[in-house]
């Protein structure tokens, strides 16, 4: 039904404008049926009894409004009683008598109840349509949101499965490993939340990622922490990995370089770099003074934060450096800006 009625003129202006060649051809359709309902009136004239001027002129007015709009129908309508005054009603003239006014009243009556009955099923059509779209701009945006969930539930799942696989191979008693598993699924859930709070289309600063993944250790508005760079905006999967990463250079930090002496200093600065190739990359470097001196892990002994760093950064097309000068540990992250967009998902 809503397919037969899209092939009227009527209600397929509706969705889309008439052209003017269409327009024009719906006004000279009318005036054809016009001419035709006239013809069959005045053929059945001979045979009629008096009392039916307007017996061919009512479906006239119905058809071409229905068919072709209510503009047309009203210009067969007003045609339509002209005609049906003049030649039936008094022929050769225009007659203004009480019976003939009280007929042109009721003819005015009943076409103007047909044609509003007929806008009506066009605004009800309109709706309908309007409708149709917001329910399947509804189910779009579910599907895609769905999968957007789907596609964070899998990145989510697949980091605590290196956090798992990497505190395993590092911890040396269930207690340590239970308290690792702790600190760094809360600094997971942190990020995570720090995306929720976010609005459709938003993306997080880079320093808001910065001060929440270092909350735990206090040094935030400290003078123990230095944290200086453009405004970066980051989303999706870039803000779980970069907090990740902030809360191990923090707790190594706590543990074993700055912040385990009352002391030490951690400072952090970034900033757009563009390469040779002129690519722009965000260039992050983590720097530690004042604690004591950090020794320098054998080759093959990484620790979960040095494993978790190159695993990622690698598979974002970036890489990182990590040296142990005697001032403290330093580490340098380099990531391209296109992997900082939420569409853009680590490997």
């Amino acid at each position: 039904m809503r397919a037969l009625l899209h092939r009227l003129p009527a209600f397929a202006s509706v969705q889309e404008r008439l052209s003017t060649s269409s327009l024009i051809a719906t006004y000279v359709a009318s005036l054809i049926v016009f001419a035709m309902a006239l013809a069959i009136r005045a053929w059945f004239d001979p045979v009629l009894p008096a009392g039916f001027p307007f017996l061919t002129f009512f479906p006239a007015v119905i058809i071409c409004g229905f068919v072709f709009g209510v503009r047309q129908g009203l210009i067969v309508a007003t045609l339509s009683g002209l005609a049906a005054w003049y030649f039936f009603i008094s022929p050769g003239r225009f007659d203004f008598s009480l019976g003939t006014l009280l007929a042109m009243g009721l003819y005015l009556f009943v076409v103007a109840t047909d044609l509003t009955l007929i806008y009506m099923m066009k605004q009800a059509y309109r709706q309908e349509i309007g409708t149709r779209e917001e329910v399947q701009r509804l189910a779009e945006q579910q599907e895609v949101m769905a999968q957007e969930l789907d596609h964070r539930l899998k990145n989510i799942f697949a980091t605590i499965n290196a956090i798992i696989s990497l505190s395993l191979k590092n911890a040396s008693s269930a207690d340590e490993l239970a308290a690792r598993l702790r600190d760094r699924l809360t600094a997971l859930g942190r990020s995570n939340l720090l995306l929720r709070g976010l609005r459709e289309g938003e993306d997080a600063s880079l320093q808001s990622v910065v001060f929440q993944a270092l909350e735990p250790f206090a040094i935030v508005g400290t003078p123990r922490f230095t944290a200086h760079g453009p405004r970066v905006p980051i989303g999706g999967q870039t803000v779980v990995v970069l907090s990740l990463i902030l809360h191990e250079l923090g707790t190594n930090a706590a543990k074993y370089g700055a912040l385990s002496v009352g002391h030490g200093q951690v400072s952090l600065i970034w900033d757009i770099e563009t390469d040779q190739d002129g690519t722009e990359q965000l260039v992050m470097r983590w720097s530690e003074s004042g604690g004591p001196p950090p020794l320098t892990p054998q080759p093959g002994s990484g620790g979960f934060g040095s494993t978790l760093m190159k695993r990622v950064i690698a598979g974002v097309r970036g890489h990182t450096e990590i040296a142990y000068p005697e001032t403290g540990a330093e580490v340098r992250l380099t990531l391209p800006v296109d992997m900082l967009r939420p569409t853009a998902v680590p490997a």
